[in-house]
């Protein structure tokens, strides 16, 4: 029989699976964004800065303690009898999860939030997937359906599910996937009958996540369905609280409800994250309640996805930089090899051999870049949100609502090539179950096709997102870019840099108007080029991320305290960036405005 084979003097210097270093999430925050300055917004006066620090500094507390040792509990979730069983700790760490308020930490006090700003929502889940991806799933959907409630359901719904929703007693999931209606939602079948005050559902919705379990005493569905002799499409589509448990007008729990967990999907990753089928009404009545309008469930439900899609973009940075740091880790340990350039008779460690170094300075580049994107654009949302009416709080809306797609779509295939690069960094021990980046690698490969794929975030970016607003959304990118440029063209330090940078926008810019111009004329040809021009978008933003905090790095490194090897590896990393990716992004548009069309003129038959 054979056994699996350990390495202990290896394996101790892996654990535990989470890592991170707080300096580059408080370098973000404090250096490149002022995060304190939200707390001049009238909705934030009663905090502080410190508050803020001290939120983040205990969010990493939580998330090493509490929700990094699950990845010790070898036991995944079963389905025995048609339910789904978990893990003792996860529902544990579910509960305390809620109970110490990091479900709802940005949320209305009203409803058992925090009261936090937004962006400290981002910052807390970038801890918690960082450390546990499958289980951060359970309240951060609870989160989602809890403020679909609180924003668009009446006071009474609100009352009734928003506050244990928000305190890990009940569990909350999306529910709008059908086995013929995955990105088309328009081909929903799911019904909704009217029953006095209430709707009947019947339906079956598949690949739910978190869509059963035991963590929790009720799990709340927002579900999507069509009422009887609704329009056709997506505008006869509307949304329903549906419990699993019947909840009385009092909040106690009554009767089962008749939504039926009919199977587990057997999955690539996140084996500790069930994904499920589930059948509403099919052994009697299924009670769901209107929320919000009728057949505008869709615009109701956006606001989930959308977030979801900003979080798809967090999981996959979260893993990458975890998975980073545990082959940072290993390359520093592992002694392999001697040094290439002096001959010397030892063997040196991993971390010694220039192919090494320049794997782990790219997934270096590549995990800060992620992170002052995504910190960025919560940052964002908050002034569009709290700002008063204008053309200040236009402008930020315009900004977060562009970088959605890249957020989403970019760091997915950048965070997926960030663990292949970690697996690869560490050699064989990389591809062993035993460790953990095989984990990440197949976790985060999800991430790029959740929430709408890749392909169809493209399309957004390039199609919605180029018109709304008289085109206001890409006008506001790119005043931004072309300041920044601007300001740094000449930067001691970093000029060349940005002189690279500044070089790539005017084609990036030709060729958004050459694909506008096609989606009118060539939509064909339009649809076949959107994402890689989502990819050279996600490149800048990146190179611009990079440069500035470089910038700051280089004035405040000037003291050469005991920081300087923190500052100067920003400098390196926005350095190896611009200098290894621009050009392949120069590239890359050369082949979206290339005059062939063999992707679109060639016969089906021809594959």
């Amino acid at each position: 029989m054979l056994e699996t084979v350990t390495h202990p003097l290896i394996w101790e210097k892996v654990v535990p699976y989470f890592k991170i270093d707080q300096r580059d999430l408080f370098f973000i925050l404090k250096e490149q964004l002022h995060y304190g300055d939200l707390c001049r917004l009238p909705r934030y006066r009663d905090l502080s800065e410190a508050a803020l620090d001290l939120l983040v500094k205990e969010a990493l507390r939580f998330a090493r303690e509490v929700v990094d040792p699950l990845n010790e509990v070898e036991e995944s979730v079963r389905f025995e009898k048609g339910r789904v069983v978990c893990p003792p700790p996860y529902k544990t760490a579910f509960r305390r999860c809620g109970a110490a308020g990091w479900t709802a930490v940005a949320r209305d006090p009203t409803y058992g939030g925090q009261g936090f700003p937004h962006m400290m929502r981002i910052v807390v889940n970038d801890l918690m997937y960082g450390a546990c991806q499958a289980f951060n799933m359970a309240p951060s959907l609870s989160h989602g359906a809890g403020h679909l409630i609180e924003s668009f359901g009446r006071p009474a719904l609100k009352e009734r599910f928003v506050p244990r929703l928000y305190n890990g007693i009940w569990a909350g999931t999306m529910c709008l996937t059908e086995t013929a209606a995955g990105s088309n939602l328009a081909a929903i079948q799911t019904t909704a009958r009217r029953n006095g005050g209430r709707f009947l559902i019947s339906g079956e919705k598949c690949l739910i996540s978190w869509g059963d379990h035991d963590l929790s005493e009720n799990i709340i569905h927002l579900l999507l369905a069509r009422i009887e002799n609704a329009p056709r499409g997506i505008d006869g589509i509307s949304l329903f609280v549906v419990p699993k448990i019947r909840v009385r007008s009092d909040g106690s729990p009554g009767e089962p409800n008749n939504v039926v967990c009919t199977g587990l999907e057997k999955k690539m990753g996140l084996h500790a994250s069930p994904t499920t089928s589930l059948s509403f009404g099919v052994r009697g009545a299924c009670v769901g309640h209107l929320c919000g309008e009728e057949n505008r469930g869709l615009a109701h439900m956006f606001q989930m996805m959308n977030a979801a899609r900003i979080n798809a973009g967090v999981s996959s940075m979260s893993i990458a930089g975890t998975a980073y740091r545990n082959a940072l880790t290993y390359a520093r340990q592992r002694v392999q090899g001697r040094e290439i350039a002096d001959g010397g008779a030892g063997q040196v460690s991993l971390v010694c051999h220039p192919d090494v170094r320049r794997m782990l300075l790219y997934m270096k580049a590549a995990v800060d870049g992620m992170r002052s994107m995504i910190y960025t654009a919560a940052y964002w949302e908050d002034l569009s949100r709290e700002l008063p009416p204008g053309r200040e709080k236009d402008t930020w809306r315009n900004l977060l609502d562009f970088a959605t797609p890249i957020v989403k779509a970019y760091c997915a295939d950048t965070g997926f090539r960030v663990c292949e690069t970690a697996m690869q960094c560490m050699g064989g021990y990389g591809y062993c179950r035993g460790y953990p980046v095989a984990d990440h690698l197949c976790d985060v490969k999800i991430m790029s096709i959740y929430e709408g794929t890749n392909g169809i975030q493209s399309m957004d970016l390039m199609g919605r997102k180029m018109e709304i607003r008289g085109g206001a959304c890409f006008d506001a990118f790119r005043r931004l870019l072309d300041t920044f440029c601007a300001r740094c063209y000449r930067h001691p330090t970093l000029g060349e840099r940005v002189q690279a940078l500044a070089a790539v926008l005017p084609r990036l810019w030709h060729a958004t108007e050459k694909m506008r111009v096609w989606r009118r004329t060539d939509p064909r040809r339009w649809a076949a080029n959107t994402y890689p021009m989502l990819t050279a978008f996600g490149d800048v933003t990146m190179a611009w991320r990079l440069l500035d905090m470089a910038r700051i790095a280089a004035y405040r490194g000037q003291n050469r305290g005991r920081k300087r090897y923190f500052y100067a590896g920003k400098i390196f990393q926005a350095r190896h960036f611009v200098d290894t990716v621009l050009p392949h992004t120069l590239a890359r548009l050369n082949t979206c405005l290339r005059p062939d069309r063999d992707v679109i003129d060639m016969p089906a038959d021809v594959f």
